[in-house]
């Protein structure tokens, strides 16, 4: 068994419910969103009104098949056996989820039976029942208008009703008040309140700082979690840290 893979790495958790936790993370390629619009994969730019672009599609896009017993290096064997959490990221990784089941099991069984596993997803394909039995958290984050994506492409409500079953931290990137707009109307009739967090948009410290005060307003005002990017804050960093 194999899964298409775009880096490993060791660090700690950066967003959401296991903030500051140590974790494995194993980024999958392939994605059928391109946040930050159609073109931005080749120029860089934003497009199609987005305000913000996928932090990873450059490391995303470029994968390589390997077999489940190459994809882990040895400081990240020895965190999973040490009880750092196992964090599978993408892209999107519920395009692969078939093969994620084996590797999870692979990795329980090799490593750390008792293995915490995070799945990060944009929440617009329905997770397998045999996923949701070895998943202990989902982490979605569902694309707004903000990402320049049609929400023709981004709202699944059967995929968001699923996930509300289980434990999942929904996560929606805001810059401004009309994101907080699109989410209530469209999302908190679907999900549990208590389990939506609102984090502010920012691939560098920058644009986080310019975001970020707003979102913990709102947050404030509507007695919503917020969280933050701790590799943004830490080193400056998108991804690899």
């Amino acid at each position: 068994m194999k899964l298409a893979v775009s880096e490993v790495f060791y660090s700690i958790q950066g967003e959401g419910i296991t903030t500051g936790y140590p974790a494995v993370f194993v980024r999958l390629g392939g994605c059928n969103l391109m946040c930050g619009g159609e073109g931005t994969q080749k120029d860089k730019q934003l497009h199609d009104r987005a305000t913000w672009r996928c932090d990873t599609i450059e490391v995303w896009m470029k994968s390589r098949a390997k077999e489940f017993k190459d994809i882990l290096p040895n400081d990240c064997i020895e965190a999973i056996k040490q009880g750092a959490n196992l964090i599978i990221t993408g892209g999107e990784p519920l395009m692969q989820q078939t093969n994620i089941v084996e590797f999870i099991k692979y990795v329980k069984d090799n490593y750390n039976f008792n293995c915490y596993v995070e799945i990060e997803t944009n929440g617009t394909i329905i997770p397998d029942d045999n996923l949701c039995g070895l998943v202990n958290q989902f982490n979605c984050s569902p694309k707004l208008k903000n990402s320049g994506m049609s929400g023709l492409k981004t709202y699944n409500i059967y995929a968001i009703q699923k996930f509300n079953k289980y434990n999942t931290a929904f996560k929606f990137v805001l810059t401004n008040e009309a994101d907080w707009l699109e989410v209530k109307s469209n999302y908190l009739q679907l999900i549990n309140k208590n389990k939506v967090w609102l984090m502010p948009s920012g691939e560098n410290q920058e644009l986080l700082k310019e975001s970020k005060e707003t979102v913990a307003e709102i947050c404030k005002r509507e007695y919503l979690k917020f969280t933050t990017r701790l590799h943004i804050e830490i080193w400056n960093k998108k991804t690899g840290v």
